[in-house]
């Protein structure tokens, strides 16, 4: 006699036990990294348009724990950056070289131990990196030569014709349109983006010993500026934003 197969094995029994289902994680990274920036939210802006969320708060409140907090957030990271302070290393810095020798012979030894750590930082979030230095011989010799030497104006086209600079409009030219030479050490598969220039402007002035003319950066033609010779490259980042990021929703 044949056994009749019980309709149940055909159909889900609701009183059944059922194995507890995991939830299905967003396998997009959501965050975005600027170590050491004083132009974070500019840096990161374009991230942060396209739905990203910045790690700065964490980061402001633990700040002897930043490498801890980025291992925390391993594979969650779409991007990271550092604009490094670099006095030790780079010419504007130089004429309190001899003094910083004499209390510290190994004070530049020091500067690039910092910069490699703050590289390893950013290797640590798996995620494409940029660390930006100006573009100072005694950085390539002492470290090692960057992955790209950039301008500001090479990637202003990136920016729109109205764009003003969002921090210092009244020293920064729009669109980027100055000139700074500046190093990028690149990492985790970062895509260097293709350049779209604009004009740079210059400012003149007489040297005060000959007596020529000179033409000057305007964001390095006075002292008084100094910071801005750390600002972000804007078209630089939204060109880099346009390679890596994508669109997440709010």
């Amino acid at each position: 006699m044949t056994t009749q197969a019980l309709l149940t094995r055909w159909f889900e029994d609701a009183a059944a036990p059922r194995e507890p289902r995991t939830a299905r994680l967003d396998p997009t990274p959501r965050l975005v990294v600027c170590l050491a920036g004083r132009d974070e939210g500019a840096a990161l802006r374009p991230w942060l348009r396209r739905g990203y969320r910045s790690l700065g708060d964490k980061i402001r409140k633990h700040p002897t724990r930043v490498a801890v907090t980025l291992a925390a957030h391993r594979g969650r990271v779409g991007f990271a950056c550092a604009f490094p302070l670099c006095v030790d290393l780079a010419s504007a810095g130089a004429r309190w070289w001899r003094r910083k020798r004499a209390e510290n012979p190994d004070f530049q030894t020091d500067a690039v131990a910092r910069l490699r750590e703050t590289e390893r930082m950013l290797q640590s979030t798996g995620a494409p990196y940029c660390l930006f230095t100006p573009g100072s011989a005694t950085i390539a010799r002492l470290w090692k030569a960057p992955s790209a030497t950039i301008s500001p104006y090479q990637y202003g086209g990136y920016l729109p014709e109205d764009h003003t600079h969002p921090g210092m409009p009244d020293v920064v030219p729009g669109r980027d349109r100055y000139h700074k030479r500046t190093y990028v050490y690149t990492g985790n598969g970062f895509v260097l983006p293709r350049r779209k220039p604009v004009e740079p402007v210059w400012v003149t002035r007489r040297d005060r010993k000959t007596g020529k003319l000179q033409r000057l950066s305007p964001v390095l033609a006075r002292r008084k500026h100094k910071h801005a010779r750390r600002l972000a490259p804007l078209g630089f980042l939204e060109a880099v934003a346009g390679i890596h990021a994508r669109v997440l929703p709010l």
